[in-house]
């Protein structure tokens, strides 16, 4: 065993996060495999490769320096700069600038992620409708992705995470790292607008995050999913075996149906027609 993480079984995002540790890892060490402890408690991770240094030191380090951008060109970011420098009587002086700044602006919000060397992983798992992935996109159309997964990323970059044990790791809050993605079912089930009476986003107040989490959450779910069972219930399968992720992913949505593994069910929270949040989960087969 390299490390582990505790895990709150009824914590949804906590799930996809270990989910999002084990592909990094997998990346990061040439082959690793993982496995939740039999009370749900912990998640760990190890290497295939004995000589690798899995160390959660060097694992947190090469994460905070990775870099993390969106696919758009370093010629279409320089241009949408440019544009956006402009004031509005400066773009209609010249037809179709306007339309361009439009364009650009649209793919700065929707276009997918890669996170660079050495975990090269690209993350584009929000626009797929087709397999369901798109389901579990909890931010607003005039929200970018990019904006959120950095403001995610950099508690990390700035180091709060170096000396902080791997146990902790899903578990640190911080404050004003911007909004959410909300997959953190504890922020979500607290600080929805119909229990505040008013909603943070409109008014872009930040709420108390765990960056961490939602930036690993947001990982896992490029190649994990859970199960639409329907009626706005979502399942997903805590597997008790070592497994690789190619395997954990199958695990996870519930398709090995392994006895002895565990089973629970979330729902989303619409907060508003278009923002989403997770909410708790509970177990329907196999008891804590």
């Amino acid at each position: 065993m390299s490390f582990s993480v505790n895990v709150d079984p009824c914590n949804p995002g906590q799930f996809f996060a270990c989910c999002g540790l084990l592909e990094l890892a997998d990346r990061l060490w040439d082959g690793a495999e993982g496995k939740f402890s039999s009370d749900l408690a912990t998640f760990s991770l190890w290497p295939l490769r004995t000589e690798t240094d899995s160390s959660a030191s060097r694992f947190i380090g090469e994460l905070a320096k990775c870099r993390l951008a969106n696919t758009m060109t370093t010629e279409q970011v320089s241009r949408l700069e440019q544009l956006q420098s402009m004031t509005g009587k400066e773009r209609a002086k010249t037809p179709g600038l306007d339309e361009e700044k439009k364009a650009l602006e649209k793919l700065w919000r929707e276009s997918p992620l890669v996170l660079h060397e050495p975990f090269d992983l690209r993350l584009d798992w929000f626009l797929d409708k087709t397999a369901g992935g798109s389901r579990f996109k909890t931010w607003a159309g005039q929200q970018c992705v990019i904006d959120i997964a950095l403001a995610m990323k950099r508690p990390v970059e700035s180091g709060d995470w170096n000396n902080l044990p791997p146990t902790e790791w899903l578990s640190r809050a911080t404050d004003d790292e911007g909004l959410p993605f909300n997959f953190d079912s504890d922020l979500a089930s607290q600080s929805s607008a119909l229990d505040m009476g008013f909603s943070l986003d409109p008014l872009k107040i930040s709420p108390r995050s765990r960056p961490f989490l939602e930036l690993a959450a947001f990982i896992g779910l490029q190649r994990f999913r859970a199960f639409d069972a329907g009626d706005n219930r979502y399942t997903f399968v805590f597997w008790l075996d070592s497994l690789p992720p190619e395997l954990a992913s199958v695990a996870a949505c519930g398709v090995l149906g392994v006895p002895g593994w565990r089973v629970f069910d979330f729902r989303l929270l619409y907060r508003t027609e278009y923002l989403k949040s997770f909410l708790p989960a509970q177990p329907i087969r196999g008891a804590l």
